[in-house]
């Protein structure tokens, strides 16, 4: 399956969204009954991928930062993630922009077609060269499970925070500049 084969559409709060079943309950939930929502308060932005008459995959993302209170549980986990990123006259900030990739779901039938490593590209190419703010870092609180956070971690995203969680999500990140270096 290419993404090249789905109809992209940005959702609006009058549209028909067509059948999606992630198998994932929240991931389906979220699309359905709380995208329109989300949307009408202004928090995210959710894109859809069509296909066969069916929604094949989604995304949302909303603005966000990574801060040192909230993301890190030490001092030197935040001053080495500064010094792997920020050019050194730069490292005195306490935030650092980012967006966050809120949900992101791929119909149960188009699993493992690589459709989801589509998106997280198309997303990385749109924040680096048709963003039209200052963006950073890729967050997503992705799901606890090794399925989900092995999907991730191929596709270049690291932990952040302790490496070890029982929490529901786990926290993980996304250097855009790596990406921009690497296609220049």
């Amino acid at each position: 399956m290419d993404i090249s084969d789905c109809t992209p559409k940005r959702l609006t709060p009058e549209y028909t969204i067509l059948p999606f079943d992630s198998g994932e309950e929240d991931i389906t939930a979220f699309l359905l009954d709380d995208a329109k929502d989300y949307l009408s308060q202004l928090m995210a932005v959710t894109y859809l991928f069509e296909c066969n008459g069916i929604t094949a995959a989604y995304f949302c993302v909303s603005n966000d930062l990574v801060t040192y209170n909230e993301a890190l549980q030490s001092k030197s986990q935040w001053k080495r993630l500064l010094k792997k990123s920020i050019p050194h006259p730069k490292r005195h900030h306490n935030s650092l922009p980012a967006v966050k990739i809120g949900r992101l779901g791929v119909h149960e039938s188009f699993h493992k077609c690589g459709l989801g490593t589509q998106i997280l590209d198309n997303i990385k190419y749109s924040f680096v060269f048709r963003n039209k703010t200052g963006c950073r870092f890729l967050l997503v609180d992705a799901i606890n499970k090794p399925v989900v956070t092995s999907f991730y971690q191929k596709n270049d995203f690291e932990y952040l925070g302790e490496k070890d969680s029982a929490e529901k999500t786990r926290l993980m990140i996304f250097d855009l500049k790596r990406f921009a270096d690497a296609i220049n």
